[in-house]
């Protein structure tokens, strides 16, 4: 049968909730752990049924997984903006990348509180995409140092240097995770945030750096 050319459309086809579901459960996984959250309740969180969810991911781990990994990609995000508009990578814009990982944490608070709970994964595929994220970071910390202090890749001391810097990074994550975590709901909350935000880039920069900070005097 002809169609006539004037005559309305087919509704257009319904997008795929698939973002929303995972924001959804992004927030559920921020109350509760991964063993204690259910697809029923990412469900609630969504306002869609069960089934809704079934259609778009496997299930839980999935779900999980997918949400796991867009907070890390959010929060390196924020700071990949700040390496990309500058000039050259060095102390200062490393402060600067501080304090925007900072900036992410206060604003994102849901994100932030999900990562807290489940800081490291809570799944197989979770714990590979965290160890790959921090990985990727640790390698790029190699970027703000001058190009005279980078050894070969191949060498006995870059090997060295990396494990340096992957501790390096290591650290940084687990004092900056304490730290905002004991600012949204602990006793730092009565601080002033930009005392916060020079005090730990006082503390990490060097340590990302292998500087050493003047003795007091």
């Amino acid at each position: 049968m002809h169609q006539d050319p004037d005559a309305p459309g087919r509704p257009a086809h319904r997008p795929s909730r698939r973002a929303e579901i995972v924001r959804g459960a992004t927030t559920a996984f921020s109350r509760l752990t991964y063993a204690e959250a259910t697809v029923e309740e990412v469900a609630v969180e969504c306002g869609v049924a069960p089934t809704a969810v079934y259609y778009h991911f496997g299930g839980k781990e999935e779900l999980f997984d997918q949400a796991f990994a867009s907070c890390l990609e959010g929060f390196s995000a924020s700071i990949d903006h700040i390496r990309g508009n500058a000039e050259t990578l060095n102390e200062q814009v490393l402060r600067e990348v501080i304090y925007a990982g900072w900036a992410w944490w206060r604003t994102h608070p849901v994100e932030a509180r999900f990562l807290t709970l489940h800081l490291g994964g809570a799944t197989p595929q979770s714990r590979r995409t965290y160890e790959a994220w921090q990985e990727r970071h640790a390698q790029r910390a190699f970027d703000y140092l001058a190009e005279s202090e980078r050894p070969p890749r191949s060498s006995r001391k870059a090997r060295e240097q990396y494990a340096s810097k992957l501790m390096a990074f290591n650290f940084l994550n687990q004092l900056l995770t304490t730290a905002q975590t004991t600012w949204i709901d602990g006793p730092l909350s009565r601080l002033p945030v930009a005392r916060l935000e020079v005090a730990l880039a006082d503390i990490l920069v060097p340590v990302m750096m292998g500087t050493e900070q003047p003795a007091p005097s």
